[in-house]
């Protein structure tokens, strides 16, 4: 079975080994299969999330040459009628495991489950999703799996201090909080974590900042 990981650099793994996937163009021809397991992608979808608006000529026979290479590094791929499909065992793709545990979290019975699966899906990501590769079409789907944790975090931080762990939170929401500076609940999120750390004076510094900010 293939593992997958897109959320950090695009990689593909066989019994512990890394299969050499190519070039970045390569990659990109990976990364639009991946954006869409299990599901055929046409070939000009593939010719446009690799070069935007502007492809170079023979783009389309570049991209089939791409998929054979993909194939011979095991890559499972399949022409169909309606485009290339990439066969992927779901839970074989971190993407696909992030987003079921921060589903799992988000109904979880109690806190402290909640709190561990919410732990258990972020620490899959290992940095940027698709590391080194850069498009229009891939900058549009960074954003989106970035808000996609952006989200998580925030989920988890209520979590957290619903179970008292202001206190660590403390050690990393002022740096997040500096990255999402018009972010509200995430301002709340930090305040309430001051205050029930006895550092009101800190909370209200925050909240003064923020509302000017706001303002």
């Amino acid at each position: 079975m293939i593992r997958y990981s897109v959320l950090g650099t695009l990689e593909a793994e066989s019994g512990g080994t890394l299969l050499d996937v190519g070039h970045a163009r390569r990659r990109y021809v990976l990364a639009a299969l991946l954006a869409e397991p299990n599901r055929p992608v046409p070939l000009d979808r593939l010719v446009t999330r690799v070069w935007g608006a502007n492809p170079p000529h023979r783009a389309a026979a570049t991209v089939r040459s791409y998929l054979s290479r993909l194939r011979a590094a095991g890559c499972a791929i399949d022409r169909t009628a309606h485009g290339y499909l990439l066969r992927v065992d779901l839970d074989a793709l971190d993407l696909h495991r992030f987003r079921e545990k921060v589903a799992l979290a988000r109904e979880a019975a109690g806190d402290v489950t909640a709190a561990a699966l919410f732990d258990d899906a972020l620490a899959l990501w290992r940095g940027e999703p698709f590391a080194g590769l850069d498009s229009p079409w891939l900058t549009e789907v960074r954003e989106g799996l970035e808000a996609e944790r952006h989200a998580a975090r925030l989920d988890r931080n209520d979590v957290s201090l619903r179970l008292g762990r202001h206190a660590a939170l403390l050690a990393k929401l002022p740096r997040v909080a500096a990255d999402h500076p018009f972010d509200e609940r995430l301002a709340g999120q930090l305040i309430l974590a001051y205050y029930r750390s006895g550092r009101q004076a800190d909370a209200l510094a925050h909240f003064e900042r923020v509302r000017r900010r706001l303002a």
